[in-house]
């Protein structure tokens, strides 16, 4: 599934927030963990770290020191990160490294160094992650204090799925996160409101066959999740289900995580609806930029896959490349 997990820091306690949560992770998935620190700007020039021999030096070591202070605390839990010093543009080189190898999960926080604002996103954050076209977890983290290092612990699992094989590619590392976790998993699908979707009167005599289409689609939706949930209860798994009907499925699933104090969003960044020349499809990408509770989005699609964006081929045409 999946080789190694990434997590870059940049000193600052609100990076940090994603180790708990990677610890979770590397333990439940058994796979190797690898801490990286990009060289910082040293002013407002375009240099991206001093220009000075000793003064880089002093830079270097302070960003080693850093990674292996972190990596020292981390192996006092029984995990032995890699560490790797990056030097560069910062949201160049975090999406060069995770795609060196294509079985990589990055997790990271949605704010850094840049500290706290009223955005949901920080910019490095949003960046990286939109366009490295990799599986990642976002962990939200509005808070600049520092915390305790110890594994972060799911109690609940919410996982949305719409009845495609592209939204199912999740179920093997919800179960390994499940087990691991002793967790409940929460499986929901949404039926859109039809009348509501076409704007059909009340009094329209159509109505009936439309509320007809729609209770079918809800009773092949709960066929099939309950299907899912037989298999996984099978595993030992302690699952639930449950199908809406709703003018917003987008909202609703935020409605029922909220009700359900998920710890956990599990997702594919494509559903039935794949539209392979984005990264992400309306859900997952309503969920990065909105969303409450950590998420874990598996990207079903290769990065050669998914076309660049205007302003990425307008940037190539500019560098000549």
């Amino acid at each position: 599934m999946f080789q190694r997990i990434v997590v870059p820091l940049d000193g600052s306690c609100l990076a940090e927030w994603a180790l708990p949560h990677a610890i979770n992770l590397v333990r439940a998935l058994d796979i190797q963990l690898v801490l990286i620190r990009v060289m910082q700007q040293a002013d407002g020039s375009h240099r991206q770290y001093p220009a000075d021999p000793i003064a880089l030096d002093a830079v270097q070591a302070e960003a080693a020191a850093y990674l292996d202070s972190v990596a020292s605390k981390l192996g006092a839990l029984g995990l032995h990160p890699e560490t790797r010093i990056l030097e560069g543009e910062t949201v160049d080189q975090i999406i060069n490294f995770v795609r060196q190898d294509g079985q990589t999960l990055l997790v990271m926080t949605s704010h850094g160094i840049g500290g706290i604002s009223h955005y949901m996103l920080g910019s490095v954050a949003h960046k990286s992650i939109l366009q490295a076209h990799v599986s990642f977890l976002l962990v939200r983290a509005f808070s600049d204090q520092c915390q305790t290092l110890q594994e972060y612990h799911y109690n609940r699992i919410t996982v949305p799925l719409d009845g495609s094989s592209r939204s199912e590619c999740v179920l093997p590392i919800v179960e390994l996160l499940s087990r691991h976790n002793e967790s409940t998993v929460d499986l929901i699908s949404v039926v859109p409101s039809l009348g509501h979707h076409y704007q059909i009167d009340k009094n329209d005599s159509r109505l009936g066959k439309v509320l007809e289409l729609q209770t079918e689609f809800k009773e092949r939706l709960v066929a099939y999740l309950d299907r899912i949930g037989d298999r996984l209860k099978n595993e030992s798994l302690h699952v639930q289900t449950q199908v809406k009907i709703a003018d917003s499925p987008i909202s609703t699933i935020w409605e029922v995580t909220r009700k359900a104090q998920s710890d956990l969003v599990i997702m594919a960044a494509h559903g039935r609806n794949c539209v392979n020349h984005w990264p992400l499809g309306a859900l997952p990408l309503n969920a990065l930029v909105y969303g409450e509770t950590p998420l874990l989005v598996l990207q079903d699609l290769e990065p050669e896959e998914i076309e660049p964006t205007f302003a990425e081929k307008a940037a190539a045409e500019a560098w000549g490349h």
